[in-house]
């Protein structure tokens, strides 16, 4: 096999980047258990803080630096999303949380006529999520792991170049630990070329199996066991805030880019959906969970992101939000009539939209839409009903006008009948029966109304035609 190794050292940073343009000083990502620095920012780096530093030595050398706590479980969040990204390109793909990618390049090759085709597109799709990355190609994932980690960016079609390329990377780009390392260091071993030099018997001798199990899997002798990487069902992502956030709004900027992923993964997919549920954990108040119902299923991140905004402006927090998740797993297949610029099908689509943004300011128990049922009763057929209950049913083909009265009206008005008469007999079942004869009448003026004659021959006005 041939393997392509993608490392990304510092995806929390870049999320902040994104979120944060303006930014300019220099920011870094602590890892508050280990205390040290993990990642840093270009400004941090010209202003001397390293990688691996303790918080009192980076605050010494800048005391204005903006401090991001590392989180584990928004970085897996990050390599999920990018592997449903890329897995529209590639199938053969293996997750290493929290900062890698496997992708298998022996099927591409073909595919692609070229694994320089493959690359140069799966470097435009890395380069549209705006993350920084290495990459590193050899005959196993543990060796293009290395080259990567090594920043070699070399996509090596030939095993010997890989594998002496490898033999050339320092030990601290391998997967060895700290005190492994140390101790090959003390022995005058620094590259990964003179330990692989080293008879097995002697290397068991001082050190314990997982170091020889780490080399037989870089010469491809024994693989370590790996899952390939297959999207979920659903669109899930976590994100940890890099500060707390007391205002409802100011969650917005954070929660647009899981929208725009969660629109990217629907998009590539032809789904749709008309609800997200969004969780907040509050820093003294536990967890917060409210949900976004639009009035059509759609994949619009620019919509879905107005109805998000329309929420936030009625909800209350208790206390601080520290970190948000996006779920979305109400998904329909996408029907492109629903989205028809003819006859009526695009205005309906417009109706929807308009549905949405009034249930997410109002609520679904506040907002009310008309619906269809078979009763031929004006008043009757068209009952209002909860949004979130209206079963969407057909209107009635009869010709109705738009405006009907609340209460039928004595007709006074001098009119002449256009169209005519339309017997409605029914209503026997409820004690609300109704014997009428309905017209379209019309005024000297060109006003058209709708009106009817009762069973004792009087005329009443019902609506007005638009």
């Amino acid at each position: 096999m041939h393997w392509l190794y993608l490392y990304f050292p510092r995806l929390q940073l870049d999320q902040f980047e994104v979120l944060h343009p303006d930014c300019s000083e220099p920011v870094v990502v602590l890892d508050i258990n280990q205390n040290n620095v993990k990642q840093r920012s270009k400004v941090a780096a010209q202003a001397g803080i390293k990688t691996g530093m303790g918080l009192a030595e980076a605050t010494a050398i800048h005391s204005q630096i903006v401090i991001l706590d590392y989180s584990e479980a928004s970085e897996a969040g990050q390599i999920e999303q990018l592997a449903n990204t890329l897995y529209t390109i590639a199938s053969d793909i293996v997750c290493y949380p929290n900062q890698g990618i496997a992708i298998n390049l022996t099927p591409l090759a073909l595919y692609y006529q070229g694994l320089d085709n493959f690359f140069a597109l799966c470097r435009q799709t890395l380069n549209t999520q705006r993350v920084h990355f290495y990459f590193g190609a050899g005959p196993t994932i543990e060796v293009a792991r290395v080259l990567a980690h090594h920043k070699s960016n070399a996509l090596f079609t030939e095993p010997k170049d890989a594998l002496d390329a490898l033999a050339k990377c320092p030990l601290h780009s391998s997967q060895l630990d700290k005190k492994t390392i140390g101790q090959l260091k003390r022995a005058g071993i620094k590259q990964l070329g003179e330990l692989q030099a080293l008879p097995l018997q002697e290397i068991g001798k001082r050190f314990n199996n997982e170091v020889i199990t780490y080399l037989l899997a870089l010469k491809g002798v024994k693989q370590p066991p790996y899952s390939l990487f297959h999207p979920r069902k659903l669109f899930s992502q976590f994100m940890e805030l890099p500060y707390a956030v007391d205002s409802a709004m100011g969650i917005s900027r954070y929660l647009a880019p899981l929208v725009t992923n969660n629109c990217q993964y629907l998009q590539k997919r032809n789904l749709v959906t008309d609800e997200l549920q969004i969780t907040l954990l509050q820093r003294d108040h536990g967890e917060l969970y409210f949900t976004i119902n639009a009035g059509t299923a759609h994949h619009h991140a620019d919509d879905w992101l107005l109805l998000i905004d329309l929420k936030l402006e009625q909800l209350s927090l208790s206390s601080a939000v520290t970190s948000l998740t996006l779920t979305c797993d109400k998904l329909s297949e996408f029907n492109p009539d629903n989205l028809s610029l003819l006859q009526s099908n695009y205005s309906k689509h417009a109706e929807n939209i308009l549905l949405g943004k009034l249930l997410a300011k109002f609520g679904s128990q506040n907002v009310n839409t008309v619906s269809a049922i078979n009763d031929h009763r004006p008043g009757y057929s068209n009952p209002q009903v909860s949004a979130d209950n209206d079963n969407n049913s057909q209107s009635q083909q009869d010709i109705q006008p738009a405006w009907l009265l609340p209460h039928p009206q004595p007709l006074t008005t001098d009119t002449h009948i256009v169209y005519g008469p339309e017997r409605i007999k029914t209503g026997w079942w409820d004690n609300q029966s109704m014997i009428r004869d309905y017209f379209i009448a019309q005024t000297r003026s060109g006003q058209r109304l709708w009106v009817f004659r009762d069973e004792h021959q009087q005329w009443f006005v019902q609506g007005y035609f638009g």
